[in-house]
């Protein structure tokens, strides 16, 4: 089963605009939403929106514990901003099964950086930091397959 599948981290809320949360965390995002701003390809946002990105073939696990690793040097920051009450952390994770774009598992795939786009799983580094800052975890599955 070919799987395309992204993960990301944001920091959402309706009235700290993605600007002010940058300069708080003292790290640019990857993305931005806009509360309110009209944009063809999606609805119009609800909240304002600052993401950390990880797109690949890699394991959710991977992309995940990557978007932890580059949060790590502004963790103080990134705890300050996350339980301000105008804020809401959450780690994000997408995937689509039977995409035309995404990968599947070599049947004799068992080396470091070969797919795993099926099963993942949270270390407990990454548990503590969804702890610390308070963020949940949004899973959201799509099955694009004709049955």
């Amino acid at each position: 089963m070919l799987t395309l599948q992204y993960s990301y981290f944001a920091l959402r809320s309706e009235v700290l605009s993605a600007r002010v949360i940058a300069d708080r965390l003292r790290l640019e995002p990857d993305e931005v939403l806009v509360l309110g701003s009209r944009r063809p390809e999606h609805r119009i946002p609800r909240y304002h929106s600052w993401k950390l990105v990880r797109r690949g073939h890699e394991s959710v696990d991977e992309q995940i514990q990557h978007i932890v690793d580059r949060l790590a040097p502004v963790r103080d920051n990134l705890i300050a901003v996350a339980t301000d009450p105008e804020v809401v952390p959450v780690m994000q994770v997408v995937r689509y099964f039977h995409h035309e774009d995404g990968v599947e598992k070599p049947r004799d795939a068992s080396a470091p950086g070969d797919p795993r786009p099926l099963g993942w799983n949270l270390s407990a580094e990454v548990l503590g930091f969804l702890a610390a800052t308070g963020a949940s975890l949004d899973v959201d599955e799509y099955d694009l397959g004709d049955e």
